[in-house]
């Protein structure tokens, strides 16, 4: 059985999509701002027999002795933070009482898929690919410029772990619990260690602002993709009618966290210092998660405020996938991802592409390809797991954000 270790889940071999962005408002502060563990939430409405409640949140909800509330995971979520010393430091963590602006943590997704690999003459495996997505929300209950209470995410932190086990048998329940659980505990690590460097972030004012808003799909959706939003429809044992517009909106969002990242990285590369990247749609505007935390607050609030570009003489990124197909030479097939993206600006309910300095419409477009290589024969049979499809959108997220700075940086230039 592979063992599995939990920093090399996401910086080793497993494919690790992580998105990261602080607003203004943390970047221009100059003192340290404190902070305290709110708790570890998710949606209440998940099915008991998900995926998600079976090998995550139930053993953890025994082994705590809890009753469901969606907020299970806080004990096993705590444990991770506190014991992770650079990130109290950094975040100036509260470990006693609940003082400064509340961190939290969401789990969004928890499933796995099997695959069997069988060769004649040697025996059977089986790879069954864990997928976990979490996310870090840093929060304040008194809105930036405003005299009204309610919550504002200051910034919002989402990471997409793909973990592969191969072994020659299927993995037991017992065995699954225990890979969600170190999956997981990766994820988390993770959230805390890029939201460390950036609460200690102290950037100048920015000259621009920008957001990832969207990440269209395909319609109708092409095989690799679909396959996508079954697996997840299946793992979430969810039979509403709304389950597929629902798994689509989840995958959606990802994927603008994954190229919200390498916008930033491609930012970071070029040592581009005055430029703000805004988080995608914050994951505190889905299920209970809101109600929970202004309970454990003890707040009347009824309103979630996610920052909008378009609303702070900024610029919307838009973003789709543009095709997804398949090629094969030899032993090698692959997944292959075009994705594409453009910069607008809503002035007064009007759409203005930028930068304006580029007058063809069609030359502000920023596109790129990406795949992911896999091996099957005739006689060797392995399928494309989640983790490969997941690893294409990467590579053409990557191409595309490095295609995108040169309009952002002429865009800037024009604000």
């Amino acid at each position: 059985m592979v063992g599995v270790v939990r920093r090399s889940l996401v910086l080793g071999g497993a494919a690790g999509f992580v998105s990261l962005a602080c607003p203004q408002i943390i970047r221009a502060q100059t003192d340290q701002q404190s902070h305290f563990f709110a708790g570890c939430y998710y949606d209440t409405a998940l099915s008991e027999a998900s995926h998600a409640a079976k090998f995550l949140l139930a053993p953890v909800r025994s082994g705590f002795n809890l009753d469901k509330s969606g907020a299970e995971l806080t004990p096993f979520a705590k444990d991770i933070v506190f014991k992770n010393n650079d990130f109290c430091k950094q975040a100036n963590l509260n470990t006693k009482e609940d003082l400064g602006n509340p961190v939290a943590i969401s789990l969004t997704r928890a499933q796995h898929e099997i695959i069997t690999v069988a060769t004649p003459g040697l025996p059977t495996e089986y790879l069954t690919v864990i997928s976990v997505t979490a996310a870090l929300d840093v929060m304040t209950d008194k809105a930036a410029f405003r005299n009204n209470s309610r919550f504002e995410s200051l910034y919002c932190n989402m990471i997409v772990v793909n973990q592969v086990v191969q072994t020659r048998n299927k993995l037991s329940d017992a065995d699954l619990q225990k890979y969600y659980q170190k999956v997981f505990a990766a994820g988390v690590d993770e959230l805390l260690l890029r939201a460390g460097k950036k609460l200690v972030d102290k950037r100048e004012r920015a000259k621009a602002v920008f957001q990832v808003k969207n990440m269209v799909l395909p319609d109708p959706l092409p095989e690799d993709l679909a396959n996508l939003i079954t697996n997840g429809i299946e793992a979430s044992s969810d039979n509403s009618q709304e389950a597929k517009a629902n798994e689509l909106k989840k995958l959606s969002r990802e994927l603008q966290h994954i190229y919200s990242l390498m916008i930033l990285d491609a930012l970071d590369k070029q040592n581009i210092k005055d430029i703000a990247i805004l988080p995608p749609e914050s994951p505190w505007t889905e299920g209970r998660v809101v109600r929970l935390l202004r309970e454990r607050l003890g707040m009347s609030v009824d309103l979630v405020s996610q920052a909008d570009a378009s609303k702070m003489n900024g610029y919307e990124i838009r973003a789709g996938v543009t095709k997804v197909s398949r090629t094969k030479a030899g032993a090698n097939s692959q997944v292959d991802v075009t994705m594409a993206s453009r910069i607008v600006r809503n002035a007064d309910g009007k759409l203005e592409h930028t930068p304006a300095s580029i007058k063809d419409p069609l030359k502000k477009v920023a596109a790129a390809s990406g795949a992911r290589r896999y091996v099957e024969l005739p006689d060797f049979k392995r399928g494309v797991t989640r983790d490969i499809t997941m690893g294409s959108i990467r590579e053409a997220a990557r191409g595309t954000a490095l295609a995108l700075v040169p309009f952002i940086k002429a865009t800037a230039s024009e604000f």
